[in-house]
C-alpha cells in the first residue's frame, strides 16, 4: 500500500469489526492479512470493476459502458455483478486470494463498513469529486460519503429518495395542501379516510420491516430526532423522538387495516383507494404504466417539513479501493469519471426513476430527460433530485458515520418501535424501551 492514500494500514481487529455481525466476522476471520493487496508502486494499470446491479438487462448496458472505456484508454476491466448481501463473503475471498476490485459500485452501508475499516481510498475519491466539481453535486447526497476524519469514502454517482406521492385532483377537490408538514399531512389523511368506502387517508410503513424505518426516518429528523448524538451515544429516548413517534403513530390511524408495507402503498395508489402514499421514485415506472392521467395527476412532495426540512433516500456511489496499485487507482479513477461525465446519462436510464443523478446540471439537462417514462413526469424529474440536498439517515450526525447502527437495524429496534407507537402504545414508554435494547445492541 502506497503512502499517499488515507486510511492506511489497520489492525485485523478493526477490520473484522467494522465489516460487523458475526455472520461477517465469521466469514472474514482468518482471511485479512496486511492491508497491502496488490498495492505498491506503479503495477498493472487494468481495473477490475465490482457492480451490485446484478440484472442481466443492466450487465448488458454496464458490459457497454466497459468496452468503450478501453477503446479509449490503456487499461482492461474485468467486471463481476455481486449482489449487496454477498458482500462480506465476496471480500473476504477477495482478500484471501489477493483480487479485491479497483472500483466497486455499492450502498451506504457497506460503503461505511468498508470505509470504516480502511479498505477505501478517501485520497482516491477526492481526486475524482475534485475534478468533477464538489459545487456540482448535491450537498445532501456527497455529505452521506464523507469520512470521519476528512475526505469523502466515495463517489456518489445515483440514488432514488422517498417522498410523498398525492392525487393532485383529490387534494384539490376537497381544498387540502400538498402534503408536506405534518399539520398538512394529517389535515389531509384525516379528511380522504373513508373506510367504509373503501378509501384511506394515507399510506406510511407500520410493519416491522426496512420500509417503516425508512419512512419514519424523514418524520424524526424533521424534528430533529436522532438515533445517535455527536459522541455516538444513543438518544433515541429523546424529547424530539418521542414527539415524532407519537405523531407518526396519530397519522397511521388514517391508514389501511393491518400492517401496512410498500406493497399496500404501491397498490392502493395504483387502485385509487388511497390517494397520499410514502414511497420511493422507483413507483415512477409503475404509474406511467397506468397511463398518461393518472401520471398528470400525480404530484410529489420531496421531503417531510416540521421544524426543519428531511429527505429520505438511497447514495450508491463509486468505491475505489485502498489496495489497489497506483496505476490500478490511476486507472479506477479516469473510469470513474467516465462514468460521471460522458456514459452518465445511459448508466442512469437503466432504471429511470430508480436511478437518479447527483449532479444538478445532470438533472436539468435536456439529455437525461430525454427517457420514455421520465418524459413523462416533466419537471417532477428535477424536484426528485433536489430532494438529494436534504438527504438525511440515521446513521450520520454532522458528516459522521455510525456504522454501529447497522446492529440497531439487523435487530429491527427503530421499525419495532414504529410498529408500536402505530398499534396504540405509548410513544414514551417505546422510546425508552427501545433506546436501552439500542444501548445493549451496540454494546454487544
Amino acid at each position: 500500500m502506497t503512502g499517499d492514500h488515507k486510511h492506511g494500514e489497520k489492525t485485523r481487529r478493526t477490520v473484522l469489526k467494522s465489516l460487523g455481525g458475526a455472520a461477517g466476522v465469521t466469514a472474514l476471520a482468518g482471511c485479512l492479512g496486511s492491508l497491502g493487496g496488490s498495492g505498491g508502486d506503479g503495477g498493472s494499470k487494468d481495473v477490475t470493476f465490482w457492480t451490485s446491479n446484478v440484472e442481466n438487462d443492466r450487465q448488458k448496458v454496464i458490459k457497454d459502458v466497459l468496452k468503450s472505456f478501453e477503446s479509449d484508454h490503456e487499461a482492461a476491466v474485468t467486471m463481476n455483478a455481486v449482489k449487496e448481501d454477498d458482500l462480506p463473503t465476496r471480500i473476504s475471498s477477495a482478500r484471501a486470494s489477493d483480487t479485491l476490485p479497483t472500483v466497486a459500485e455499492f450502498g451506504l452501508s457497506p460503503m461505511q463498513k468498508l470505509g470504516s475499516g480502511g479498505l477505501l481510498s478517501t485520497k482516491a475519491a477526492d481526486d475524482v469529486i475534485d475534478s468533477i466539481g464538489k459545487d456540482k453535486f448535491y450537498k445532501g447526497a456527497l455529505d452521506l460519503t464523507k469520512a470521519p476524519d476528512g475526505g469523502h469514502y466515495s463517489i456518489p454517482m445515483y440514488g432514488w429518495v422517498e417522498g410523498m406521492w398525492f392525487r393532485k385532483s383529490v387534494l384539490e377537490d376537497n381544498d387540502l395542501k400538498q402534503p408536506t408538514s405534518w399539520d398538512t399531512m394529517l389535515k389531509a389523511a384525516k379528511a380522504l379516510h373513508k373506510p367504509d368506502d373503501n378509501q384511506y387517508g394515507i399510506v406510511v410503513g407500520t410493519k416491522k420491516t426496512a420500509f417503516a424505518r425508512q419512512c419514519f426516518t424523514p418524520f424524526a429528523r424533521s424534528n430533529g430526532a436522532r438515533v445517535f448524538d455527536k459522541e455516538g451515544n444513543i438518544v433515541f429516548d429523546s424529547k424530539e423522538m418521542i414527539e415524532a413517534l407519537d405523531f407518526y403513530g396519530k397519522l397511521s390511524k388514517y391508514t389501511p387495516p393491518g400492517k401496512d408495507t410498500w406493497k399496500t402503498a404501491n397498490n392502493t395508489y395504483l387502485n385509487e383507494q388511497c390517494h397520499i402514499i410514502q414511497y420511493s421514485t422507483f413507483i415512477m415506472g409503475d404509474i406511467v404504466d397506468k397511463g398518461e392521467k393518472m401520471v398528470k395527476d400525480t404530484g410529489f412532495a420531496p421531503y417531510v417539513e416540521h421544524e426543519r426540512k428531511s429527505s429520505f433516500g438511497q447514495i450508491v456511489g463509486l468505491n475505489l479501493f485502498e489496495s489497489a496499485s497506483d496505476g490500478q487507482l490511476e486507472s479506477g479513477k479516469k473510469l470513474t469519471e467516465y462514468m460521471m461525465n460522458e456514459k452518465y446519462v445511459e448508466w442512469l436510464h437503466m432504471a429511470p426513476g430508480g436511478m437518479n443523478p447527483v449532479l444538478k446540471k445532470t438533472a436539468s439537462s435536456d439529455e437525461f430527460k430525454d427517457n420514455e417514462t421520465l418524459k413523462a413526469w416533466g419537471s417532477t424529474v428535477e424536484d426528485v433530485s433536489a430532494a438529494f440536498e436534504n438527504i438525511e439517515r440515521f446513521g450520520y450526525v454532522d458528516g459522521k458515520a455510525f456504522p454501529e447502527l447497522g446492529n440497531i437495524t439487523n435487530k429491527f429496534l427503530i421499525a419495532d418501535a414504529i410498529s408500536r407507537v402505530t398499534d396504540g402504545e405509548s410513544a414514551d414508554t417505546v422510546a425508552k424501551e427501545q433506546a436501552k435494547k439500542m444501548r445493549d445492541a451496540i454494546s454487544e
